[in-house]
């Protein structure tokens, strides 16, 4: 193991390739244009009955959690004409050098960093990064795992999707989620802990969120909100060198959290706000998380029923956490005679009057045994006049609060030659300058912490300077003026992605396209027009994002990635493929040859083998009740019918995977529809690049009582 810093921020995005860029739009082209279909769809149908967002018939639900439909939208002919130039401008991008000194610096780094076949691994509690190699650092996960989890069953993971599909189907939201994806878990150092060199400690992170976290971590907003209160902050503190701090940290908060615990405070909320059964239900069964390791073994929690965890990361971890801490705070208040306390995650800061030893002992005793009661651990301070609370210093001495950063801790700031939308790294200083202002309580605290973040401005590459704003000039508007009245619209984003070596003006080109095609007096220009349809770049994955996708590249188990070359063909030389008919998760293109005339591809995926694929296509040429299952069917069928001999030729021209990207697509998916945009002549169609990924979508369980 060896120190691997890079000595900038990981939030720093380098110069992506064409084509990672092209894959990156056109997953935006496409979400922009399934949501405009639906809203045209409905507002075109506004006076028919029209149930095209449900499942199978069934009523609309009344709630959607914020889940977006998973079913393709159908098409739209007043939008045909929009859509052919939005894809035929993703078609014609065209590309610029980009030479600068940081570009070239990330650009090295990332081809170091992807060339390498060790793992780096990130500091806990720091920004340092550590290289190993991937034998030592599958050891060190696996040493990890088993000291707090054990195997789990596979019939465990059945059990589980199978209460799964009981519950989407209830809350009627089956075709607006997905599976969930087993990701294998990883560590990162705690090297901020003595003796590290000689006892390596860890943090075992599992990022397997359960898909139903999205739906418990709206249910538990909900319930939170209705119970939060408002507690008197610092500045609002009467006398306040007759206080002190009482200050108290929970001891591995998140893996703390108990089933009885959580039931506890459930039962507690609702005192407050109303929860329906299958709102408990869903949040328990989020709960429900297992362990895989880069094997594609599934471990579960030691020592817990129903695989019952709160992993940190989850979807709505932060939600539980946060209801945990309310049910805590209601205990407190209660029981002790404290002037104001708080809980933020697993911090907790509380203000006491008077400095009596005694006292504070035993307000130090009660809050352990309130803490022990709900199965909790706490260490307390007490007596503590000045205290560092997240990025905050409060003193009670002096009355004042300044910024705090941890020891040696460097500050970086995203470089103004990384590749953010120009937006953003315009308004950078002005928002450190702000945040700076806000945790200093007079300009003579700020002028003491600002040289050092305008230090880390200037080495970043910016000349802009920060400087103190008041209270006055930070708030949003001035409280004499009239407030506006603010219209609610329902306006659709198109977010694609920035970046410098793209000529081609997207977002103008974009705003162009709908003036065009939905100009005044065209039926759909009241739902699509300037008000309503609106542009904001997005950003490409930064240097932290590339270093996580080549850690799980390097590490994934075997059977994640796809097959090597392999043929069953009981004659080698007939193989379609050449040898590789069974390989899977690959783009494939057959291109036909008539005897008379040009010829065409036809490109397709194969998430299984291939052959299984090659032997459906070859049933659609040998059956004309299939003739339409395909394209390339479609045109064989055509060439035969005229008489029209052919040959035809198959090749693999894409390698990928099915793991889901942040827009719900998959990675071979857009692989497939990057091959069919290419300039080649193809019988694919471009509704095509409008479908649905079929990857990763839940399927109704067998019914075992047949």
């Amino acid at each position: 193991m060896e120190r691997f810093n890079l000595h900038y921020s990981g939030k720093n995005i380098p110069i992506p390739s064409p084509k990672e860029y092209t894959k990156t739009l056109l997953e935006k082209v496409e979400s922009v244009i399934k949501r405009m279909r639906w809203k045209a769809f409905f507002f075109l149908n506004r006076d028919s009955d029209t149930d095209q967002s449900s499942d199978e018939g069934s009523d609309i639900p009344d709630e959607n959690y914020g889940l977006k439909s998973k079913r393709s939208p159908p098409p739209v002919d007043e939008m045909a004409a929009f859509e052919h130039d939005l894809l035929k401008m993703v078609e014609d991008l065209e590309f610029r050098p980009v030479n600068n000194e940081f570009q070239t610096k990330l650009a090295k780094d990332t081809k170091l960093i992807n060339s390498s076949d060790s793992v780096f691994v990130n500091a806990d509690k720091t920004r340092n990064m550590y290289k190993m190699n991937t034998t030592d650092y599958n050891k060190l996960l696996t040493e990890n795992i088993s000291h707090k989890y054990k195997k789990a069953d596979r019939n465990t993971v059945t059990e589980i999707n199978d209460e799964f599909n009981v519950i989407i189907d209830e809350l009627n939201i089956r075709n607006r989620i997905d599976e969930t994806s087993e990701r294998p878990a990883f560590v990162t150092l705690k090297d901020h802990k003595e003796g590290f060199e000689t006892n390596v400690k860890c943090r075992l992170i599992n990022p397997n969120k359960p898909e139903i976290g999205h739906v418990s971590k709206k249910m538990l907003d909900r319930i939170n909100n209705e119970i939060r209160r408002q507690l008197p902050w610092f500045d609002d503190l009467p006398n306040k060198q007759n206080l002190s701090f009482l200050v108290f940290d929970v001891v591995d908060f998140y893996p703390s959290i108990s089933e009885e615990l959580l039931t506890r405070c459930l039962s507690w909320a609702e005192r407050f706000v109303a929860i329906t059964a299958a709102e408990r239900r869903s949040i328990m069964h989020a709960r429900r998380s297992l362990l895989f390791d880069v094997e594609g073994n599934a471990w579960e929690k030691k020592g817990t029923t129903k695989q019952f965890d709160v992993p940190m990361g989850a979807f709505d971890g932060a939600e539980v956490c946060e209801l945990v801490g309310l049910y805590l705070l209601n205990i407190i208040n209660d029981k002790l005679e404290l002037d104001s306390v708080g809980i933020y995650r697993d911090d907790g800061l509380a203000v006491i009057r008077g400095r009596s030893g005694r006292r504070a002992d035993r307000l130090r005793k009660e809050l352990t045994r309130i803490f022990q009661s709900c199965g909790l651990r706490i260490t307390v301070q007490t007596n503590v006049k000045m205290v560092d609370f997240l990025d905050v210093t409060l003193n009670l001495t002096t009355g004042k609060h300044y910024p705090y950063r941890k020891p040696n801790d460097e500050i970086v700031h995203v470089h103004r030659q990384s590749n953010h939308p120009p937006a953003v790294l315009k308004n950078l200083p002005a928002a450190i300058g702000k945040r700076i202002s806000e945790l200093s309580s007079t300009e003579d605290i700020f002028d003491q912490a600002a040289p050092a973040y305008a230090e880390a401005l200037k080495t970043s590459g910016y000349v802009e300077t920060i400087h103190y704003e008041t209270q006055e000039e930070t708030s949003p508007q001035d409280q004499t003026t009239k407030k506006r009245r603010k219209r609610h619209r329902r306006t659709i984003w198109f977010n694609p992605p920035y970046s410098e070596n793209v000529k081609t003006n997207v977002g103008s080109l974009f705003l162009r396209l709908m003036r065009r095609h939905f100009p005044r007096g065209n039926k759909l220009n009241k739902i699509f027009n300037k008000n309503n349809l609106k542009v904001s770049y997005s950003a490409m994955k930064n240097m932290s994002n590339i270093i996580k996708s080549h850690n799980t590249r390097v590490t994934k188990r075997p059977h994640g990635q796809p097959q090597a070359a392999a043929c069953n063909c009981r004659n080698m030389d007939n193989c379609p493929l050449r040898g590789e008919c069974m390989a899977s998760a690959i783009v494939y293109k057959a291109t036909v040859t008539p005897t008379a005339g040009e010829p065409v591809s036809y490109v397709g995926l194969a998430g299984g083998p291939f052959k299984t694929r090659y032997n459906n296509h070859n049933k659609s040429f040998r059956h004309e009740r299939y003739e339409k299952e395909t394209e390339l069917s479609k045109h064989v069928w055509s060439l035969k019918k005229r008489g029209v001999e052919y040959s035809m030729e198959w090749e693999i021209i894409a390698r990928s995977n099915t793991h889901k990207r942040r827009s719900g697509q998959c990675n071979l998916c857009l692989e497939e529809k990057i091959a069919i945009i290419n300039k080649d002549k193809k019988i694919n169609k471009r509704t095509e690049l409008i479908s649905t990924c079929r990857h990763g979508r839940i399927k109704k369980p067998a019914d075992r009582t047949r």
